[in-house]
């Protein structure tokens, strides 16, 4: 028997109240691998669109671009997303992230 292969993901998510008001509570999801393979493959190329740029061009002068650190989220369906500066988390896991551009051989 071929079983796939999960990662149980644990995480909290704010939900509306009768009254209202918000609450958070535990989410606790199995993801498959081949998924979350797949989600976070098309976020990496999503974000190499973005930032596909060898030289900044600036008023101080022009710099390369060397290293990319960013932090993402991973919801519990494992959706990635790019978070900005003062976020919460909601029913996701901060993942933080460093890109160095590779030695030309």
């Amino acid at each position: 028997m071929n079983e796939e292969t999960t990662i149980t993901f644990v995480g909290v998510e704010e939900r509306a109240t009768s009254r209202g008001q918000s609450e958070l509570t535990r989410v606790t999801e199995k993801i498959s691998v081949d998924a979350l393979r797949d989600q976070f493959t098309r976020f990496m190329q999503s974000l190499e669109s973005a930032f596909a740029v060898d030289q900044v061009q600036t008023a101080q002068g022009v710099f390369q671009l060397s290293e990319i650190q960013f932090s993402a989220e991973m919801s519990a369906e494992g959706e990635f997303k790019l978070l900005g500066t003062g976020v919460g988390l909601a029913a996701g896991a901060a993942l933080t992230f460093v890109l160095t551009r590779k030695e030309a051989s």
